[in-house]
């Protein structure tokens, strides 16, 4: 009978050895493969300066990041990323374990604290956004939580726009209140004159707005808030990276509540920060402390809807800006926001900065009762909350 065979020889193929856990200094469309391992790394194809075959680097649309970041590369790697369900990992000695603890070798512990696939998915938003760090959460919340947990303490101030999602709102109001954490709130437009008084810890703003879709200017808002020493993060659901490239524009962070359009599909639920590599990773820090964190299933269902995000987004933009023309032509209709539209306030500010207007249209029928009306004789619209 032949002997069987050893365990550590059977855990050394290819689909046991995964890219090691932080590897956003180096987000490139071709990642030299592991050799002493036989292993493989994800790409995290950055979409401002790739390198593609070996060229010479050159700018790379977010559509080919939107379908190449984040999948497998090296010798006889998958062609899919896989998932890698699992809570734990073995180590092959003790030695291993003083690697990890030293951060050496690229060894994966615990799932919480991180996995292969959702590392993937990570290095795939972080290349989207042109990011040199990204983490994932289990929801767009988790990762507004636990960004500003990471980032203000008790007696620091955070200067946000009046207009924000309710749920961030009341996490400033409810919550971070309790834990002297002050909020000054300042409209859109005021919002650079907001943080050039100083004083403040963090600027947190949208844009475009939920729901009335106002814009912000973001490279002033940027600007100001780092020449008072503070850090700026913005929630850009609805402008997703093929739209709008606030890290561009010179903001700290960005968080999208992925649920929404880099996932795409109202499947999953989902959220993310990027940007700078330090507050990423003090972030990063505090998500393994609240358990907020992505299941491996997610990352490679999210990894799945980014290979139709530019063309969902594309076609998104185009349509809300059909159905803006035709609500704001039709009588019934008292006034519609879109950024697309002449008539928004923020319209020449939305052209400048954005490449598209966003797949959002708001607009109202002037009374409740003729907005139920219409609610009620919704045929094709999904009557739902969220995008």
């Amino acid at each position: 009978m032949d002997a069987a065979p050893s365990m550590s020889r059977s855990v050394r193929t290819p689909g046991y050895w995964y890219p090691p856990p932080t590897r956003h200094e180096a987000l490139q469309f071709s990642q030299p493969p592991d050799m002493t391992s036989g292993g493989f790394f994800f790409s995290g194809v950055s979409g401002l300066n790739a390198e593609v075959a070996g060229d010479r680097p050159r700018r790379m649309k977010v559509a080919t990041i939107s379908v190449h970041a984040g999948t497998p590369e090296g010798p006889n790697a998958p062609l899919t990323t896989p998932v890698v369900q699992s809570t734990t990992f073995r180590f092959e000695n003790a030695e291993a374990v003083q690697r990890y603890a030293r951060g050496e070798g690229g060894l994966y512990m615990y799932s919480r604290d991180e996995n292969p696939t959702v590392r993937a998915a990570e290095e795939a938003v972080a290349a989207l956004e042109g990011a040199e760090s990204c983490v994932l959460f289990g929801s767009g919340m988790g990762a507004m939580t636990a960004a500003l947990m990471a980032l203000v303490s008790g007696g620091d101030e955070v200067v946000a726009a009046t207009a924000l999602y309710g749920g961030t709102y009341k996490l400033l109001r409810d919550v971070l209140s309790r834990f002297g954490v002050r909020a000054r709130m300042a409209e859109p437009e005021a919002l650079v004159e907001a943080c050039r008084r100083g004083g403040a810890r963090l600027c947190l703003f949208e844009s475009p707005t939920n729901p009335t879709l106002r814009v912000v200017d973001i490279e002033a808002v940027a600007r100001t808030t780092r020449g008072s020493g503070a850090i700026s993060l913005i929630d850009s659901t609805f402008a997703p990276p093929l739209v709008q490239r606030p890290l561009a524009l010179g903001v700290d962070l960005v968080m999208h509540s992925a649920t929404k359009f880099l996932n795409g599909h109202s499947d999953h639920l989902c959220g993310a920060i990027a940007g700078r590599k330090d507050l990423v990773e003090t972030v990063r820090g505090v998500a393994r402390k609240l358990g907020a964190v992505l299941d491996a299933q997610v990352a490679y269902d999210l990894l799945r809807g980014l290979k139709t995000f530019a063309l969902r987004v594309e076609r998104q933009c185009a349509s809300a800006l059909q159905v803006a023309r035709w609500l704001e032509s039709n009588g019934a209709v008292k006034r519609v926001w879109y950024p697309g539209l002449p008539s928004h306030p923020d319209h020449d500010l939305a052209r400048r900065q954005m490449n598209g207007f966003g797949g959002m249209v708001t607009f109202s029928v002037g009374t409740r009762e003729k907005a139920f009306r219409f609610w009620d004789r919704l045929k094709l619209v999904a009557r739902a909350a969220s995008l």
